[in-house]
């Protein structure tokens, strides 16, 4: 009871047009390398792929990274419900906002939006290197697609990569919002807890908080060599939430 039996080999013949992309499909909507977008499930990936969209172009070594790119926004903007041509993931996603607002007086959940193009073009990257590997794990001969290049940074400190949010120069926001956004945090280990301002919002701190977003701060998303220096601090820490500040809540309106 409450069991069922799925027939593989006519699953596998009525979705053939999709079987060769299943791989690429799995690892852009979320896989161990790769992050998943808010809401975003391979439930919803499959219905678009069965409605055209492509993305064989994902995983081929030879392919080029633009071309890559533009197919994985269209495929992703779809999965969004945004049908209209666009290769820029941040109009996806102004028009989703503009969708959500037109609905509803309140501000709609900033996690249910796509990501914006610069964040977008990181994940895609790292989707494709991953994608190339599972392409070529039955040859022996792995592709030759540097992971540097491809959404990952090298930490020489761990030894290992940890994934690239934006490329080197590109702000997580324009200045005069992270002018308003500060925190307050003034302890040892400022920035640990979840009551850094920042750090909820998931951006830097910057200069304009009372931490000065230097060294001194923990951070985990300020754009500093440091912050892989004190990555493996737990942001859930008891002893760093009974330390960190308040929020200024009157800079943060």
């Amino acid at each position: 009871m409450g069991r069922s039996c799925i027939d593989v080999k006519e699953t596998a013949r009525k979705d053939s047009a999709i079987v060769p992309e299943l791989l690429a499909l799995h690892a852009l909507t979320g896989c161990d390398s790769v992050a998943a977008a808010y809401g975003i499930g391979k439930t919803k990936a499959i219905a678009v792929a069965r409605k055209g969209y492509t993305l064989d172009q994902l995983g081929k070594p030879l392919a080029n990274i633009v071309e890559v790119t533009e197919q994985a926004t269209a495929f992703m903007g779809a999965c969004y419900g945004i049908t209209t041509p666009t290769s820029s993931m941040t109009k996806i996603r102004q028009k989703l906002w503009a969708q959500k607002t037109g609905k509803s007086t309140a501000a709609p959940k900033l996690c249910s939006l796509p990501p914006t193009t610069e964040a977008f073009e990181q994940n895609v990257r790292r989707a494709h290197h991953q994608v190339a590997h599972w392409y070529s794990a039955l040859s022996g001969d792995p592709p030759t697609l540097a992971a540097v290049e491809h959404g990952w940074e090298a930490d020489d400190t761990n030894k290992c990569l940890i994934p690239r949010n934006m490329e080197d120069g590109v702000s997580y926001a324009p200045e005069h919002i992270l002018k308003l956004v500060r925190c307050g945090c003034t302890s040892e280990r400022a920035c640990t807890g979840g009551k850094c301002g920042c750090m909820g919002r998931q951006l830097p701190c910057t200069m304009f908080c009372t931490c000065g977003g230097g060294t001194a701060c923990f951070n985990p998303f300020n754009i500093t060599e440091s912050a892989t220096d004190h990555a493996d601090i737990p942001d859930d820490s008891d002893e760093a939430n009974d330390r960190a500040m308040d929020v200024d809540d009157e800079d943060d309106e």
